[in-house]
């Protein structure tokens, strides 16, 4: 296959995700135990055998992997002389997907008007989680889900009910509204706001992800490839970088967006920008100069 070579002004946006994954990976980690008085505090003082901030640490924790594995390909943190950075259109669509979905549960979770409606979402998840190990396990071992379920449903009666807590609304629903909460309070979505759009670029990563042939069409761009014998310019296709450019930007802004909610449902909005410097100066004394960096970058 033809590889085409990337400048860095095209590759620069990949860059700034993976390092900005980095940090995230850092303030989330730096994030304890939610403190006295918190919105997390509030709610897991209900819930302590399935406290709601364990759940939401682990959806943006399952977000930054995915992303933190990108960050390794298109940005590591050591060169070798003679590497090439190959970028290949499904694995970072199928990985960037991911991680807006994973964020996402968090995001929706945490954006609740109070306590009370984020202890229902957290509930929701809950029993959703129940419903999907249920369905993978094999026939004879379906009543465990149900009971566990069922517990779960008589631990709350005093408080609320199964209708009040309702279903999950499915992953499209919940990227849309997390990705709306994020462009809403500054995160960095690459403009990407509007529900139609982050509803195509979901649908035609996760395609991709499964094989579908129409995303494969229209995410990738037709490039010129030498002359025939005949004398005709050949083509040939190659992942369009502004189509990988648009969906890290989503997942990047959902990822950031659901790391700062975590830290100030967790009480630590007063300490955030410090943490927040204090992981970004770690990050630069690790991260090779721009001069020290031998490493190409090719799409293909």
């Amino acid at each position: 296959m033809e590889r085409y070579r990337i400048d860095r002004e095209t590759s620069m946006p990949w860059v700034e995700v993976a390092h900005s994954a980095r940090i995230m990976r850092e303030v989330l980690d730096t994030i304890g135990t939610p403190l006295r008085g918190s919105a997390f505090a509030q709610v897991d003082a209900q819930y302590q055998w399935e406290a709601a901030s364990d759940w939401a640490r682990d959806y943006l924790s399952a977000g930054i992997e995915h992303l933190e594995f990108w960050a390794d390909l298109t940005a590591p943190l050591k060169f070798h002389p003679e590497a090439v950075v190959l970028h290949k259109l499904r694995p970072v669509q199928a990985l960037a997907r991911a991680a807006v979905e994973s964020a996402s549960q968090a995001v929706w979770m945490m954006d609740a008007k109070d306590a009370h409606s984020t202890a229902l979402r957290h509930l929701c998840l809950i029993l959703d989680d129940l419903e999907e190990e249920r369905k993978a396990l094999p026939p004879s071992e379906k009543h465990r889900m149900h009971a566990a379920r069922a517990q779960l449903l008589e631990r709350v009666a005093s408080t609320t009910s199964e209708e009040e807590i309702g279903r999950f609304r499915g992953y499209m629903a919940v990227v849309k509204e997390a990705s709306a909460a994020a462009a809403r309070n500054g995160s960095r979505t690459g403009g990407i706001s509007d529900p139609a759009e982050v509803e195509r670029l979901w649908r035609s990563s996760a395609g991709t992800a499964h094989g579908k042939r129409w995303p494969l069409v229209a995410l990738q761009i037709s490039v010129a490839a030498g002359n025939s014998d005949s004398g005709r310019v050949q083509r040939a296709t190659m992942p369009d970088p502004q189509a990988i450019t648009k969906i890290l930007k989503l997942a990047d802004a959902v990822v950031t967006y659901g790391v700062v909610r975590f830290a100030t449902h967790s009480g630590y909005e007063p300490q955030l920008g410090q943490i927040l410097r204090e992981a970004t100066e770690r990050l630069l004394t690790v991260i090779p100069r721009i001069d020290d960096e031998d490493a190409d970058t090719a799409n293909g």
